[in-house]
């Protein structure tokens, strides 16, 4: 499905749109130039505004590559654990083995998330921040939630880790709006770093432990908790942070947040759902239960990025048409020009010339 078909039937009937449709390129063939186009999302080399940023977007497809080369690296890693304790009788690089496997599917969920984001204002490096300091601020979160939520139980975790991504999620987006514009997509951006940032360190703080009972143990628990980590905290997060942060008007924030109608379903339903995960509640479905919360946690981030992505279409939308109506671009001066970017970093950025008034292009003769 076009970008412009997308934009067609966000605007016309949002709750039609699909994961197919969100996901209708990620396999096609792209270049590297394209790869390098969107890794300048939220860069100074980026040139989206909110008046072509519907020009600019492209639809998720990084995280597919990225997904094939994260798990050939993690068989990779398996294979050279599996030949070090076969034929060289020792292991050393125990740490590469407890730490990278369990970080890559979180940061993938990560990395497609972000690709969402219209708006094109968050940086890889941004990200990326978001995901460690975000990941680091809801664990000191859960410190102090332990104060309130008290008892061995692990079902009660929901109601401690919920709450403390929450809490991180809120100050980085407090932060981030004081220095720019916040849209739903902004909050579901966030909210997923900040996920994907505690799920990566919890799973990493697993396997070490888990290590303790044997290497291969360690291993099918890597594993086990690597495929369940498409439902797990990334997706948990994500969908309540996005419903707060669409009711931060003018990128304020305000008690109004943490009342929505969306706020409080999105919340409710990822506590519960991580509270159901953690407790012997349906114990006798084994794994059915576990694919059915997967399932259900993806139907609920499908709901946000709907009234995301048509929250920041609408804005799209209503900018290009004010920009139509400027007297100035509707109706240059005779003899001007009118030079736009059709590929590259400059992607949608136009230039215009009027009357007599000479336009460069490239360097000028005084420049160096």
């Amino acid at each position: 499905m076009a970008n412009t078909e997308f934009y067609h039937q966000l605007e016309m009937d949002a709750a039609k749109v699909t994961w197919k449709d969100i996901f209708s390129e990620c396999r096609e063939k792209h270049t590297r130039e394209d790869l390098e186009y969107a890794l300048l999302a939220g860069t100074s080399l980026d040139s989206a505004t909110e008046e072509n940023m519907l020009k600019k977007w492209r639809k998720p497809w990084v995280f597919y590559p990225l997904l094939k080369s994260g798990l050939f690296l993690v068989a990779m890693i398996y294979g050279l654990l599996y030949a070090s304790l076969t034929f060289f009788q020792g292991v050393t690089f125990l740490e590469m083995v407890h730490v990278i496997p369990p970080l890559i599917i979180p940061m993938i969920v990560m990395v497609f998330i972000w690709e969402l984001n219209i708006p094109r204002n968050i940086s890889i490096y941004d990200l990326t921040a978001y995901f460690l300091v975000g990941g680091l601020l809801s664990f000191f979160a859960l410190a102090v939630m332990f104060w309130f939520v008290r008892g061995e139980n692990a079902a009660l975790a929901a109601f401690r880790e919920e709450p403390a991504k929450l809490a991180a999620s809120l100050a980085l987006l407090y932060l981030f709006s004081r220095k720019k514009k916040v849209y739903g997509l902004t909050g579901l951006v966030i909210g997923a770093a900040v996920g994907a940032g505690f799920g990566g360190f919890e799973s990493v703080a697993y396997a070490m432990s888990a290590g303790q009972n044997g290497i291969w143990y360690a291993v099918s628990n890597e594993i086990i908790r690597g495929i369940f980590a498409l439902g797990g905290h990334t997706v948990y997060c994500a969908p309540y942070v996005a419903a707060a942060a669409l009711e931060m008007k003018h990128s304020g924030f305000s008690g109004e947040s943490l009342l929505s109608r969306d706020f409080l379903l999105t919340f409710a339903c990822s506590t519960g759902a991580h509270f159901v995960w953690n407790s012997n509640l349906f114990s006798e479905l084994g794994v059915i239960k576990n694919i059915v919360i997967v399932v259900l946690l993806w139907i609920e981030l499908l709901y946000m990025a709907r009234k995301c992505l048509e929250q920041a279409v609408a804005i799209g939308r209503k900018r290009q048409k004010a920009s139509e109506r400027d007297p100035v671009v509707s109706y240059p001066h005779a003899g001007s020009i009118r030079v736009e970017c059709v590929r590259g970093a400059g992607m949608g950025m136009s230039i215009r010339s009027f009357g007599n008034k000479p336009l460069t292009i490239g360097r000028g003769e005084d420049m160096a």
